[in-house]
């Protein structure tokens, strides 16, 4: 059975489920119909380089997936309605980066996504070797109506891999699916940066499958006017001594919403594992919304640690007249408020030259939201 009979064999997600429950399935859906499978417009253009803009070193490639590729590298559930609509939108065209093992690179890859028309989809494989060492920033951009990105793939054993996606989208509805697998001895750094789309709709799934697997999931988000973003992170403890760290900083201005829902699931038989997440949100208006929901469950007794925690509240006034005093105008003080409450996450996403081209990124649209 193909991806698009298998989507339209499904039922429509339930609203009381707590993965819709503040996003529902018609609201992100390309035509607001579970029942309709539009026709794609095609998929994004895609083009890989250095952070510098030279050529991807060898070592690196990106190649359309084999069948083989997809048996292999494929790991979300084929009865999760968003992946395998994205699966659908994608069939025959999926991608792989492929990264050999023991590959070490001192610069960034860039894979910028440019999305148009009017439906639009990608279906990425990761397939990160063995004892490789790299950086991945995923740019998506353009103004397609709507675009879906479905991220799966393995991190192998002893690789380490700091993996930031960019949303710089238009005025687009944008629905993400990750399902990636951390390997024996692996660590992963996985930022995320939110300066675009209209509505944004991620579901972000992590397996630490490996003993010693680790990852940091960082997030630094900023919304204003009317824009919407629901993001579920979700980090599985399989193995024994994995750890996690989850930590999120929304900005919140205008009329937006941000919704952040943290699962931290420890399973039977991970002993020593170690898992953590915090949510913090800035109300830049007394319009804003922001929602942060921190859940833990844990089926094993003997872990080093699990904690979780939410915080949210408008910027401090005593922060901007302190500022004031020393030169700074309102707006000045509140970009500079702003900007470090989101470098708090930023910074931890990886090598100093990454951080700088994030920090310019986002301090561009900061001007909007200290207003």
């Amino acid at each position: 059975m193909n991806s698009a009979a298998v989507y339209l064999a499904l039922p429509e997600p339930d609203r009381a489920k707590h993965l819709w429950r503040y996003t529902p399935w018609h609201r992100i859906h390309p035509t607001g119909k579970h029942g309709d499978l539009p026709e794609s417009t095609g998929p994004p253009t895609l083009s890989l380089s250095l952070l510098d803009g030279e050529s991807a070193p060898e070592g690196v490639t990106l190649t359309s997936a084999t069948p083989e590729d997809l048996a292999e590298l494929c790991s979300t559930p084929h009865d999760d309605v968003a992946s395998t609509l994205i699966r659908a939108l994608s069939e025959g065209q999926a991608v792989v980066l492929r990264v050999d093992r023991t590959t070490i690179l001192d610069q960034p890859l860039l894979l910028d996504v440019d999305a148009e028309g009017e439906v639009c989809s990608l279906h990425l494989l990761l397939d990160i070797g063995s004892m490789a060492e790299i950086e991945l920033v995923t740019s998506m951009s353009g103004n397609a109506g709507w675009f879906g990105l479905l991220r799966e793939g393995r991190v192998r054993a002893g690789a380490h891999l700091n993996d930031v996606v960019v949303n710089r989208l238009g005025s687009t509805h944008m629905l993400r699916v990750d399902g990636i697998q951390v390997e024996r001895d692996a660590q992963v750094r996985a930022g995320v940066v939110g300066v675009g789309a209209k509505r944004a709709k991620a579901d972000l799934r992590y397996e630490l499958a490996g003993p010693g697997a680790s990852i940091w999931v960082n997030g630094s988000l900023t919304s204003m006017g009317k824009q919407h973003n629901d993001h579920h992170i979700e980090i599985l403890h399989e193995a024994r001594e994995t750890f996690s760290r989850l930590a999120w900083h929304s900005a919140c201005g205008g009329r937006s919403r941000t919704v952040g829902t943290g699962m931290l699931r420890i399973v039977h038989g991970a002993k020593g594992s170690d898992a953590a997440q915090l949510f913090h949100n800035l109300l830049l208006s007394k319009d804003a919304e922001a929602d942060s929901i921190p859940e833990l469950e844990v089926l094993e007794n003997e872990v080093v640690g699990c904690g979780h925690g939410t915080a949210s509240g408008p910027i401090d006034e005593d922060q901007i007249f302190y500022l004031q005093s020393r030169g700074f105008s309102i707006a000045g003080a509140r970009a500079v408020i702003i900007t470090a409450f989101l470098n708090a996450t930023l910074s931890a996403m990886g090598s100093e030259t990454l951080h700088r081209w994030l920090n310019d990124l986002l301090s561009s649209g900061l001007p909007d939201l200290a207003m």
